[in-house]
This record gives structure tokens, C-alpha cells and sequence, in this order.
């Protein structure tokens, strides 16, 4: 433990708050001019600590403690020290540094004397404070942690006898003085006790014997009158003394087997602890367990929701995929209905698009053919030979063959094509063929889908219906809780504009049945029958017609307990106490009475009315059975105050008559109708009250069907499994497939193609051959016929030219139109038929993932389930655990119980059996002291043969019947001697025996006490010199760090017992030894003296050691070694120094520095930032003096 801090506020010279903040652990200096306020801070140190003598804190009056007596406005001072308790070493018994990392304490003192000490911020009693520094070694009464201003210099001084009781109670013999001095004291106290038992035992006890000596003389010779009664009286006595060892034998015995059965409870006592300490630990353990599972368990549940909502979310996905499937194959459907009527048009649209081409062409070919004769003619009539091309014969020829060559040339290419592409349809059969083991799998994999899909069909079917009303339940549960808080709302808001019967509280927090528990208002549940009654009835009941019902009086309580905003009356229906009413007697007088007044009368709860009478019977009875309503008020007072009705009657106007005299009347137009506002807020609430009856019973509708479906959940889940299955099975089943017949029909239609563009050009070919050999025909031909055989050519293609054009102008205008039309269709059709598919596709692969994700949240799932009964049973096991450790616990606890009454009980009973025994050993050690003669014929007790034998019961009865009567005739001769004074002398003497032996014990005791005495010096002296030794070995050390070339040692000084009676310091210069200390210069012996204290220090160790101006006399070059003195031997201490040196507090980690302005004491903190002497030092080295001085 050491200081960190210490708030100085309004003590002496410090008018403000100051601080001396981080305190280094090892050494701190202060130091400022004089008069600054330095030595204020020991005062006000020792002030905290508790000093009472306020001349060790140089004040004469508590006023001067506090900053100018407390007259310029500082009326308290207040001194607080802060602790760091780090070292369980050091540490205070009873603050541990787990518990009390940080220690303060404080005290504070005010104008007029009034103080108070403070332990951890907690106003505290000065002892507790005390105490506390006093376990630290920090007593103030006896401060040797702390050398103040003045100790050092008559420290010098010291005579020898002094100094070796310095260093006496530095290590404590003083204590040995103090056991002496008490010794002494008790032998002082046993000696006057031995003086006293003598004058007693010479002045009272001696005379009083003597004077009863003739007395026992003269009873003797009564005895000796009696002799004939001592064998009798033996035979008396040792029957009893036979009977009472008997008896104290069998106590004995019996006082031995209770300490035996004490002695083996004991043991399974001894036992238990250990056992309940095992079990305890086991129960901590298991305890220590179950919080891991338990989080395991929280994080598995939590887990599995998230799976479950991940499951949910999938599922919920894949039937939205579902359903977007469904809606997309139906429309791709359409739109290949749609294809195929656009198919039939295209077809009937080709069939016309080819005439129209196969028109053009012919007016084309017409055309051209009208071009080509015309030229033909032309040339023919320039006398060149041509044919009908409109070229010269041997033009066309060249021509013809040209494209002869070219469809050779075409005709080779697509027979090489033709090849290539049979080679590939035959690559793509091969590929269709090894497909068809896998077609064949995916269709067996189908049909076994789609009989698990049956199968599970047919148990679904039933639920279908179920999980189709869940969600029309569902959505309708929605909208009605939507449409109830709207129409709660509008309540709210009417309610607002007239008087509101509504109950506030927080519905939220009370179980959901608490609504339904709650009736309403007597008035809206029992009502008159007639509206002529309703005022009687209304003043009647008064205030408890708005009193809520409730159906018992736990609804009540959650009510109110949660948030009840108004204060309102409640009835429970479980607690309803039926009211006496009035006896049928009083009722047929009252009856009576109505009659002969020609009045009416009713009991006010015959005329009202209810909705269930089962229910509402009592409260009916207990609102209104206890008044009558009757027509007038004098027929009221009548009732009321007859004394053989006596009973509170109401009229129909409202007045009321009551048996005690009071009557109450007047108008009620400004009364309330309780009746009517009621029934109109019943009105208003009830088609909201009709709502949420609608709305609980569709949410239990729902959670019935809900918990049916989740019972039966496993067949949902196998239903939609299998079809998911079998819809994958089939997407994948139509991908295949129609990856492999699309490749085989693209082959095919490719080699058609390529087939048929040979055939044209082949035919192609021979139709060029066939005009070749046309054309050397046509040259050998006459020209003049040639010439007419082309104007006939060219006038029947004119006007096959103009018929054919006509028709083409005919039609051209129409086949545009609709061939626009067919186009548009055909392309929004393919486009959106594209999109379709794509998003057909693209959901497809969507619900395979979602499948996939379903699938494998469902197995996580699973296993989170099987972790988590795991877990459960492993809890359930482990509380199982707990409970049968509990239960031995209690069964031990039980037991330790037992054992301990047991042992208590056989106590108390040894206690007794000790009483008992101790009583028959006393009396049998008094019979034999007293008769000598029983230690002599003990031995024949009981023998037959000799003349104390007991067994004979007979004979012992008549003995000592004999010894009776011989007794009662001895009595006659007993009247003539004084008994008493006998007696009294037997007493005398027990009383002088007992003196005698106290005497004798006090003796004794004396003789054990000296010893103790001489054994206390023994170890005293012992102690002494070992500590003289050791004190005087730091000593030199200490001395020779601060003056080198110097050191120092104490002298004994012995008395004639060789006892230590002095001590004196003798001080060696380079080997020399000075004669005196009045050869040192001043400087020297205070340092002297200084280092003697420390090494003391040393010796009594203390959390801080306070040193005020203890280098005054000293010049730099010692202050300089003390402060390496204190850095080397004093490395773990932390030391508070005043000092004026530099050569000091250069040494110091922290320095405080004060001044005084205007008679203020200001605190400034300065952290030394160069090194001091024992930082430049080996490390070596100072572990070698710390262990020279240890």
C-alpha cells in the first residue's frame, strides 16, 4: 500500500483546495521557502491520521487548524489521503486489493470543534480510522515512520539508556516489559490474597474452632454413648455407599458409550463439511455447465427460426415461382395456339405470296423476253443471227457455257457439303443414341416422382382445402384487424367528445384472456326492466353502478398493476359476498305497511333485468338487495324508520329515507342518467365489441387449422418435396431432350438444304446443255424465218406482258397490306414468345436454386433439431444432476442437523451424567475421607460370607430397621447435646481446609508466574540483542553510503546480569575510531543521527516515511549521499522529504514545490526529468546493497 494523492482544502495556510497529486511510490520532495506552508502538509497528514494532541500539529485551539480561525470565509477544513492498494503484502486486514483497489481516507473539522473522519468516502468513527493505521504500522500516537523538524538534533543528545529504548520499541520488547510489569502485578495480587487467607484463617477461623472444641469433645462422648450404633450405622452406610457405586458404575458406563456415540457423530460431522464442500463444488460445476448449454441451447433455437424463416422464405418463394410457372406456361401456351393460327395464315399467306411472286416473275421473264426478242429482232434485221436471250447467237453460246462451267463448280462444292453434313447428322445420332440411357433414367426417375407425387397427393388433397382456408383466414385476419383499429379509433375519438367508460391500461402486457375477463360496468349489465324505476334505482346504487366487473379478482389486479390510468372500483365475480338483505318477516310488514298507504314497494333487485341470470344473479343481489324502491317519500320515511322494517327505501323521485335518520332529496336535474349514457356507450361499442368477438374467433379458427397443418406438416413438406422433385425431373428431362433433337433436326434440315440446291443446280445445268444444243439448231436455221418466227415471239410476250401486268396492278395494292400485317405479327409474336421462354427459363433455374437452398436449409435444419435435443437432454440431464446434488446437500445439511442436536443432546445429557457422576464421586470421596474404615472393608461389600452382604434383601430391612429404632431411642439422649455447634465446627473445619488448599494453589500460581517472568526476560533479552545486532549492521551500512571512507556501529552497554542497560554510537574514520561525537563537526553528527533513525526505519517497516528537513544541518555534499542513500537501500519505500537542498531533491522522482502568496499556499508539481545518482549505477550493484542491507 502507498500514497497516490492527498487534498489539502482549508487547513491552516491552504485556503483552497490543493493537491499533491501522483506521488511517486519511491521518493518525493518538498520544498519551499520558509513559512511557505511545507510542514503544514505533516500537520495536516497527521491530522488525517487521527492525532489528538493538537501541540504534535503545533495549534493550541481546533480553530487554528482551519485556514485564519475561519475568519475570511473558510469555515471548515478538510484533509483527504488516497491509498493505492496494489501489494497483498502490504495490504490492510480486511481490504483485500481485489475488493479495494483504492483506499481513502479523510477527516474534517469545522468552526465550533465539530469533526468527521471518512473511510472510503463514508463518514466513519475516529477508532475504525486508528485502527486501520495502526495495522499499517502508522500509529500518530507513536510515529516512528515520521522524523519531524527538531528529532534529529535530540536524537544527538540522547543518553544511552534512551537510545536502547528507542531501539526497544522499534522492534517491539517493550511488549515484553508490559507482559512483566502485568506479572508482576497478578503475583503482587496473589501475595495480598495469601495475607488475607492467613489473618482470616488466625483471627476468625482459629478462634471459633477452639471455642467449638469442647462441644465436639462433648458429642464425642455421645458417640461413645452410641457405640452400639455404629455397626448398625456402617451396615447403613455402606449399603448406600454400595448402592451409589453401583449407581455411579452404571453412569459410568453410560456416560462412556455417550461420549462414544458423540465422539462417532463428531467424526461424521468432521466428515460432512468435506462432503457438502465436494458437493457444493459439484453443484458449481454442473451449475458452472449448464450456463454454456444454455447459451448453446439460446443460439441453436435462434439458429433454428432463422432456418425455419429460411425454409418459410424459400418455400414461399418456390410457390411464388410456382405460380409465375403455372402463369407462364399457360400464356406460352396461348401464345403457341396463337403461333400456330399465325402458322395457318403465314401458309395461306405463302400460298399467295408465291403467286405473287411466281406474277413477278412471269412479268419479269415477259419482260425480259419481250427485251431479249426485241433486241434479238433488231439484230435480226441488221442481219446478225441472234436467238430469243436478245443476244448474238455466238454470245449467248459463250454465255451458256460460262454458267455451265460456274454450275459445275457450284454442284462439286455442295457434293462436298453434302458429305460433311452427312457426317455430322451421323455424329449427332451417335450423341442421341448415348443420350438415351440417360432419357431413359430421367423417365424412370419421373415416373417414380410422379408416383410419390400421387402417393402424397392423396394425403394432401385433404389438407389442400385447410392450408387454402389458412390463407384466406390470413388475409382476412388482416384486413379485420385493420378495419378494428379503425373503427376503435373513431370510438376513441367519440368517446372523446362525451364521457368515456372505457378502461385504461396497458393491454399489451396482461395475458390476451384479460379483455375477455372483463364484463363491463354494472349499469350496462344489469338494467331496469321499466324506465319509471330507473331514478330510484340510479340513487340507489349510486357509484356502484360503475363499478367494473370482473369475472375474477386476479383480472383485477393485472389491471390495475399494469398502468390503470383512473381510479376505478372493481367487483369480482369469485369474491362476491352475498348481502343479508331483509328477512321475509320485515318484508311481508313492509308490504303491509304499502298496502294500508295504497303505495307501491319493491325490493330494487326485482326490478332490473340481465342477460345471463347464471352470472349476474349475485352482483344483482348485491347491488341492489339492500333497499327497497317504493312511490312516495312519506312511504319511504314510513319503512325506514318503523321499527319493524327499519330497512333503506328509495322513491321513484329519487329522495331517499335510511333507518340512522337521513334523509336526502331534492332535484336531480343535476344527476347524472347513469342508466342512460351507459346503455348508449353499449350501443356505440357494441359492433367494435362484435368485431373483435369475429376477429378472436377467426384467430382461433386459424390457430386450430394452423397447429392441425403443423401436426401435420411433415405430409406438406413430403408433398411439395415430391413435387418439386418430379418438376425438376421434367425440366430436365425436356432439356435433354430437346438439346439432342434440335442438333439431329439442324443436321437434317441443313443436308435438305444442301440436297436440293445440288438438284437445282443439276437441273440448272441441263436445262444450260439443252439451250446449248437450242442454239446450234438455231444457227443453222434460215434468217428470214428466223426474222417472223421473233416478231410472233415478241407480239404474243407484248401482250402476255400486258395481261400479266394488269393482274399485277390488281392485286399489288392488297397482298402489300396483309404482308405488312403477317410480318408485324409474326415478329411481336416471336418477341414476346422469346420473352416468355426466357423468363419461363429463367424462373425454371431460379426454383432449382430455391430448391436446392430448400433443401439444404431443411437438412441444416434437421440437424440444428437433433442438436438441440441433444442439448435439451443434456440439460435435462444435467439439471437432473443438479437436483440430486441439491438433494444431497439437504439430505447432508439434514443430517449435519441431526448430528448436531445429537451431539448437542448427548452434550447436555454428559453435562448432566457429568453432574450426576461428579455428585456420586464427591459424595463417595467425602464417605471415605470421612470414614476411613469404607476404603478398608470395601472389599467384603456384597460378599456372603461376610458381614456387608446386601443380596439378602430381607435381612438388609430388618438392619436397618433395627438402626431406626435404635436411632429414635438415641434421639432422647441426643436433646441434652448441641448438634448445631457440632455441625458448625465441621463446617469451620471444611472452611479451613479449603483456605488451606486455596493458600496452597496461590502458592503455586505465584511460583508458575515467576517463571512465565523469567522466561519473558529470557526471550526479551534475546530478541534485544539479535535486533541490536541487526540495526547496528544497516546502521554502518547506511553511514558508510552517506559519508564514504566512514562507519559506524552501536556499543553495547551490560549490566552486572550481562543484560543490554545502554547503547552507544562509536564512529570509525578510515579505521580510526573517534573517542567522542563531539569530534564530528555538526554536519556529520546530524547525519550521524539521521542514518541511526533510518536504519530504526528499516528495522519497522512502514507503507511511508515522513522526513521533515532532516538535512538542515547538512551541507550539500551529505544531502547528495542521503538522497543516494535513500535511492540504494530504500528502493520499494516511498519517502516524503521536506528538504531546502537541491543536493536532496534532485534526487527525488517528484518534487512538490511551495510558495506563499499574500498568505495563500499554493502547491506546484515538478516531475525531475535528469537522472539521479542511483540511475547511473549497475543494476548489479544496487541489488547487491539491497541484499547487503536485507
Amino acid at each position: 500500500m502507498r500514497v497516490k494523492s492527498i487534498v489539502i482544502d482549508g487547513f491552516k495556510s491552504y485556503a483552497h483546495r490543493k493537491e499533491l497529486a501522483d506521488l511517486s511510490p519511491h521518493f518525493n520532495a518538498i520544498t519551499g521557502l520558509n513559512g511557505s506552508g511545507k510542514s503544514n502538509i505533516f500537520d495536516a497528514i497527521c491530522f488525517v491520521m487521527g492525532i489528538t494532541n493538537l501541540k504534535r500539529v503545533r495549534a493550541e485551539d481546533p480553530r487554528e487548524l482551519i485556514f485564519r480561525a475561519g475568519t475570511t470565509g473558510v469555515h471548515a477544513a478538510r484533509v483527504t489521503i488516497e491509498f493505492i492498494n496494489d501489494d497483498p503484502a502490504t495490504a490492510p486486514p480486511g481490504y483485500s486489493c481485489e475488493d479495494y483497489p483504492i483506499i481513502t481516507v479523510g477527516r474534517q473539522i469545522k468552526i465550533g470543534g465539530k469533526q468527521q473522519f471518512f473511510l472510503n468516502n463514508a463518514v466513519s468513527m475516529q477508532s475504525k480510522v486508528k485502527r486501520f493505521f495502526e495495522s499499517n504500522s502508522l500509529n500518530v500516537d507513536n510515529p516512528h515512520f515520521m522524523v519531524l523538524q527538531g528529532t534529529v538534533h535530540k536524537l544527538i543528545d540522547m543518553r544511552s539508556q534512551v537510545l536502547l529504548s528507542l531501539i526497544e520499541e522499534a522492534v517491539g520488547t517493550k511488549a515484553f516489559d508490559h507482559r512483566r510489569r502485568v506479572a508482576e502485578t497478578l503475583i503482587r495480587n496473589k501475595e495480598k490474597k495469601m495475607l488475607e487467607i492467613d489473618q482470616n484463617m488466625e483471627t476468625q477461623i482459629g478462634p471459633m474452632l477452639a471455642d467449638m472444641k469442647a462441644d465436639q469433645e462433648e458429642y464425642h462422648r455421645f458417640l461413645k454413648a452410641s457405640a452400639n450404633l455404629d455397626v448398625k450405622r456402617r451396615f447403613q452406610l455402606a449399603f448406600e455407599f454400595y448402592e451409589r457405586s453401583n449407581l455411579l458404575q452404571e453412569k459410568q458406563e453410560s456416560m462412556d458409550r455417550r461420549k462414544e456415540d458423540a465422539t462417532h457423530a463428531k467424526g461424521q460431522l468432521e466428515v460432512i463439511p468435506q462432503q457438502e464442500d465436494e458437493l457444493t463444488r459439484q453443484l458449481m460445476r454442473l451449475q458452472e455447465s449448464i450456463v454454456s448449454p444454455s447459451d448453446a441451447m439460446v443460439t441453436l433455437h435462434e439458429k433454428e427460426g432463422e432456418l425455419k424463416k429460411l425454409c418459410s422464405r424459400c418455400q414461399s418463394q418456390i410457390d411464388s415461382c410456382a405460380k409465375t410457372l403455372k402463369h407462364l406456361e399457360s400464356q406460352l401456351k396461348g401464345l403457341h395456339q396463337e403461333r400456330e393460327k399465325q402458322t395457318k395464315a403465314q401458309l395461306g399467306f405463302m400460298n399467295r405470296r408465291k403467286q405473287h411472286e411466281t406474277l413477278l416473275q412471269s412479268i419479269a421473264q415477259e419482260r425480259g423476253k419481250v427485251d431479249k426478242l426485241r433486241s434479238a429482232l433488231q439484230l435480226a434485221q441488221s442481219g446478225v443471227r441472234a436467238g430469243t436471250s436478245g443476244l448474238s447467237l455466238a454470245e449467248e453460246l459463250s454465255e451458256v457455257e460460262n454458267q455451265i462451267i460456274r454450275l459445275d463448280s457450284k454442284i462439286q462444292r455442295s457434293k462436298e457439303n453434302i458429305v460433311q453434313l452427312t457426317l455430322q447428322l451421323k455424329n449427332a445420332q451417335q450423341r442421341h443414341s448415348q443420350q438415351s440411357g440417360q432419357l431413359l433414367q430421367l423417365k424412370k426417375e419421373m415416373e417414380r416422382a410422379q408416383a410419390k407425387f400421387e402417393a402424397t397427393s392423396k394425403l394432401y388433397d385433404p389438407l389442400a382445402l385447410q392450408e387454402k382456408r389458412l390463407a384466406t383466414l390470413k388475409d382476412t385476419i388482416s384486413k379485420a384487424k385493420i378495419e378494428f383499429q379503425e373503427a376503435y379509433d373513431s370510438f376513441q375519438r367519440e368517446a372523446a367528445t362525451s364521457r368515456s367508460f372505457e378502461l385504461e391500461f396497458d393491454r399489451r402486457g396482461c395475458p390476451k384472456d384479460v379483455e375477455d375477463k372483463i364484463l363491463g360496468r354494472v349499469g350496462e349489465l344489469i338494467y331496469p326492466k321499466e324506465d319509471t324505476h330507473k331514478m330510484a334505482l340510479m340513487v340507489g346504487a349510486q357509484a356502484q353502478l360503475l363499478r367494473v366487473v370482473v369475472e375474477d379478482d386476479t383480472v383485477a389486479e393485472y389491471v390495475i398493476k399494469h398502468g390503470l390510468r383512473q381510479r376505478t372500483s372493481f367487483l369480482a365475480l369469485n369474491q362476491l359476498q352475498k348481502p343479508p338483505g331483509i328477512d321475509p318477516a320485515r318484508l311481508e310488514t313492509a308490504r303491509r305497511i304499502t298496502a294500508s298507504m295504497n303505495g307501491f314497494m319493491c325490493i330494487a333487485s326485482e326490478l332490473v333485468e340481465y342477460a345471463d341470470p347464471k352470472r349476474m344473479a349475485g352482483l344483482s343481489e348485491s347491488t341492489f338487495g339492500n333497499f327497497l324502491v317504493c312511490s312516495t317519500l312519506s312511504l319511504a320515511q314510513e319503512l325506514a324508520y318503523n321499527p319493524a322494517v327499519r330497512f333503506k327505501a328509495v322513491s321513484l323521485d329519487g329522495e331517499v329515507a335510511e333507518p340512522n335518520g337521513l334523509i336526502t332529496g331534492g332535484s336531480t336535474s343535476h344527476l347524472r342518467d347513469v342508466f342512460t349514457e351507459l346503455k348508449t356507450y353499449r350501443e356505440r361499442k357494441a359492433p367494435l365489441q362484435a368485431m373483435r368477438i369475429r376477429l378472436i374467433e377467426m384467430e382461433r379458427e386459424y390457430h386450430t387449422i394452423r397447429s392441425e397443418l403443423e401436426r401435420k406438416k411433415h405430409v406438406l413438406n413430403d408433398h411439395r418435396n415430391a413435387e418439386g422433385e418430379l418438376e425438376v425431373i421434367k425440366q430436365r428431362l425436356h432439356l435433354v431432350q430437346g438439346s439432342s433433337k434440335s442438333s439431329i433436326d439442324e443436321a437434317e434440315a441443313q443436308l435438305r438444304s444442301g440436297q436440293n440446291a445440288l438438284e437445282s443446280a443439276e437441273y440448272e445445268r441441263r436445262e444450260l446443255v439443252e439451250r446449248k444444243q437450242q442454239i446450234e439448231k438455231e444457227a443453222a436455221i434460215d434468217p428470214d424465218h428466223s426474222r417472223k418466227e421473233l416478231q410472233n415471239q415478241m407480239d404474243t410476250a407484248e401482250r402476255t406482258l400486258a395481261r400479266l401486268s394488269k393482274e399485277e396492278e390488281v392485286n399489288a395494292g392488297s397482298f402489300e397490306r396483309l404482308e405488312a400485317d403477317i410480318e408485324q405479327q409474326a415478329t411481336d409474336l416471336t418477341t414476346k414468345t422469346r420473352e416468355v421462354e426466357d423468363e419461363l427459363s429463367q424462373q425454371q433455374r431460379d426454383r432449382v436454386v430455391l430448391q436446392t437452398q430448400l433443401k439444404q436449409a431443411e437438412e441444416e435444419l434437421e440437424m440444428v433439431q437433433k442438436e438441440c435435443k441433444r442439448s435439451e437432454a443434456h440439460h435435462m440431464q444435467v439439471e437432473r444432476e443438479i437436483e440430486e446434488a441439491q438433494a444431497a446437500i439437504t439430505g447432508l445439511t439434514e443430517r449435519r442437523h441431526s448430528l448436531e442436536n445429537t451431539v448437542k443432546n448427548t452434550e447436555i445429557e454428559l453435562k448432566e451424567l457429568h453432574k450426576i457422576i461428579e455428585g456420586l464421586h464427591r459424595w463417595v470421596r467425602e464417605q471415605e475421607k470421612r470414614h476411613n474404615w469404607i476404603t478398608q472393608e470395601r472389599h467384603q461389600f456384597g460378599d456372603p460370607s461376610g458381614p456387608f452382604f446386601f443380596a439378602d434383601t430381607a435381612r438388609t430391612q430388618t438392619t436397618l430397621q433395627e438402626l431406626r429404632d435404635a436411632e429414635a431411642q438415641a434421639a432422647v439422649m441426643s436433646r441434652r447435646t448441641n448438634k448445631k455447634a457440632t455441625i458448625l465446627y465441621e463446617e469451620r473445619k471444611k472452611e479451613y481446609d479449603e483456605l488451606a488448599k486455596q493458600r496452597e494453589a496461590l502458592g503455586e500460581d505465584k511460583e508458575a508466574i515467576q517463571q512465565c517472568i523469567r522466561g519473558i526476560e529470557v526471550r526479551k533479552w534475546q530478541a534485544l540483542d539479535r535486533m541490536v545486532g541487526v540495526v547496528s549492521s544497516i546502521f554502518g551500512k547506511l553511514f558508510s553510503t552517506c559519508l564514504p571512507g566512514a562507519t559506524a556501529e552501536l556499543v553495547e552497554e551490560r549490566d552486572d546480569y550481562h543484560h543490554l542497560s545502554g547503547l552507544a554510537v562509536r564512529v570509525f574514520f578510515n579505521g580510526k575510531v573517534k573517542t567522542s561525537l563531539s569530534e564530528l563537526s555538526g554536519g556529520q553528527r546530524s547525519l550521524l543521527a539521521l542514518c541511526l533513525i533510518l536504519a530504526i526505519l528499516r528495522v519497522r517497516p512502514a507503507p511511508i516515511y515522513i522526513l521533515d528537513e532532516v538535512d538542515a544541518a547538512l551541507d550539500p555534499s551529505h544531502t547528495q549521499n542521503i538522497g543516494r542513500m535513500l535511492q540504494l537501500y530504500f528502493p520499494n519505500s516511498q519517502f516524503l522529504l521536506v528538504s531546502l537542498k537541491d543536493g536532496m531533491f534532485n534526487n527525488a522522482n517528484v518534487l512538490y514545490h511551495v510558495r506563499n502568496t499574500q498568505g495563500y499556499s499554493e502547491i506546484s508539481r515538478v516531475v525531475n526529468s535528469t537522472k539521479s545518482s542511483i540511475d547511473n549505477t549497475d543494476p548489479t550493484d544496487k541489488q547487491r546493497h539491497i541484499s547487503d542491507i536485507s
